[in-house]
């Protein structure tokens, strides 16, 4: 039986490789964006309004999916909105998600801005993604006995469709500084975390839980003297 599986701002970034790693695999798919594309299984709705979570509701009135993904992102500067769209919008969904009851899988993107600073991102992009972390922990201990399972991905800086021309530049003096640095010496792409994605959605992770996965190439493990001293040579 084809699962079916719902990605909450899968029309760009991240989210929209996760999209289509998840249609190649053969799940249907469908996607909630706030744009009004005019395609078979896209919702256009406003998370952080009544209105948008009636028509995630009515949704959910006529399918039960396996798979529910959150991959939406916050393009502003207010604390409040970042929060809504953010947390209360990932919490709002899942409260009212419906599960075929067998193996089902919650996958949150956050970022590594929950445990290091990311210097050009504000206060609420760190205190909204730390939250995340907490909520898939009270999750996970939450909807185990109902057989659904939920983790989260945190990504570094990576490489996605948005910002490829300005990484793939001759010289890019940014990609090189993340290369120099990476233990695994390259930089990520939404590829990388489009096949974690995949691989959490599958029976293979089926007794993984409440966990928190960096993908980040292994940098969070290296030490700040090491990479002073790469830059003193």
């Amino acid at each position: 039986m084809k699962k079916k599986t719902l990605i909450i701002g899968g029309c760009r970034g991240i989210g929209k490789n996760i999209f289509e790693s998840i249609k190649k695999r053969g799940d249907e798919v469908f996607c909630v964006c706030r744009s009004n594309i005019n395609k078979k299984n896209f919702i256009r709705a406003d998370i952080t309004k009544k209105e948008g979570l009636k028509s995630i509701q009515k949704f959910f009135q006529k399918t039960k999916i396996n798979n529910l993904i959150f991959s939406q992102r916050y393009r502003g500067n207010s604390n409040e909105e970042e929060y809504e769209v953010i947390l209360k919008a990932t919490n709002n969904i899942i409260k009212i998600s419906k599960f075929n009851n067998s193996n089902s899988s919650i996958v949150i993107i956050g970022s590594i801005a929950s445990t290091t600073i990311v210097e050009e991102q504000n206060e609420s992009y760190h205190f909204t993604r730390g939250a995340l972390e907490t909520l898939t922990k009270y999750y996970a201990c939450n909807l185990g006995k109902k057989n659904i399972r939920i983790n989260c991905i945190q990504p570094s800086k990576i490489i996605k469709p948005e910002n490829k021309k300005f990484f793939f530049k001759k010289n890019n003096k940014d990609k090189k500084l993340i290369e120099k640095i990476t233990p695994l010496s390259r930089i990520g792409n939404s590829q990388d975390v489009a096949n974690l994605v995949e691989f959490l959605t599958s029976e293979k992770s089926s007794f993984i839980t409440g966990a928190i996965i960096p993908v980040d190439g292994g940098l969070r493990l290296v030490g700040q003297e090491k990479i002073a001293r790469m830059f003193k040579k």
